[in-house]
């Protein structure tokens, strides 16, 4: 029994001289799980603003395409440093803004580049055939409907207004149900090549005309080449059937 109480006396005594040091122990410890919680505290706080300047960025260029629009972010899974005053930009020049886009952001003063992957998603309405349409036959109004879909779904030619296809030629026969696109149309030809054309020549208060050959084949606004009676080269843009203007 003295031995256990002798024991238990040194056990007291030793806890009352480390009790100093457990004390500044536990400190450390907390302090030391604290850093890393407030770094990851910051880096997020970064990362969100970053996120946000992106979607911003976005959002302002793409609001010319209505309303029903989502933007997804896409947050890599590597930990980058932090990124201090962000400023987005595209890095591809023309890149179209639905689907997938890649969005560049340069970071602080040493302009730091990194990249974030966005996928845009946008409701719109596309040209789709009415009723079958025969080869060369002139697009009317009345030969085009407007359908619903998601434009990152939709071909890359696909026409979206059906202003943009009335008045056009049909390149091939269109069956009832089809998606117009772009090369499904052509303009029709007002100039052929070897035609007799007239060329008005205008100026500030007066008007030339002259007789002239094309060239070459145009369509309404296309740039002709021209050959007068007197063998010279000319040439000037096609305003009607077999009629040419230059504006001086």
């Amino acid at each position: 029994m003295r031995v256990a109480h002798e024991s238990t006396a040194l056990f007291r005594q030793a806890i009352k001289v480390l009790r100093p040091f457990m004390a500044w122990t536990m400190v450390w410890f907390v302090a030391a799980l604290a850093v890393p919680a407030a770094t990851l505290a910051a880096t997020a706080a970064t990362d969100g603003l970053l996120e946000q300047r992106v979607h911003d960025f976005l959002a302002e260029r793409i609001q010319h395409l209505g309303d029903d629009v989502t933007i997804t972010l896409h947050r890599g899974s590597a930990r980058l440093p932090e990124c201090q005053q962000p400023e987005a930009f595209l890095p591809n020049f023309g890149q179209r803004l639905y689907g997938r886009v890649s969005v560049g952001v340069r970071c602080g003063e040493q302009r730091r580049v990194r990249y974030l992957q966005a996928d845009i998603s946008v409701m719109t309405q596309h040209v789709v055939v009415a009723r079958d349409i025969a080869a060369n036959a002139r697009i009317a109004a009345a030969d085009l409907k407007l359908e619903e879909a998601r434009l990152e779904r939709l071909p890359r030619h696909a026409i979206l207004d059906v202003d943009a296809a009335v008045g056009l030629l049909a390149v091939r026969p269109l069956p009832a149900g089809t998606t117009l696109q772009d090369y499904h149309l052509r303009r029709e030809p007002l100039v052929e090549r070897g035609d007799s054309v007239t060329v008005y020549a205008r100026g500030n208060g007066f008007t030339v005309s002259l007789d002239a050959e094309a060239l070459d084949n145009g369509a309404l606004g296309d740039e002709v080449r021209l050959r007068t009676d007197d063998g010279d080269r000319l040439q000037a843009r096609v305003v009607g059937r077999d009629k040419l203007e230059i504006v001086f």
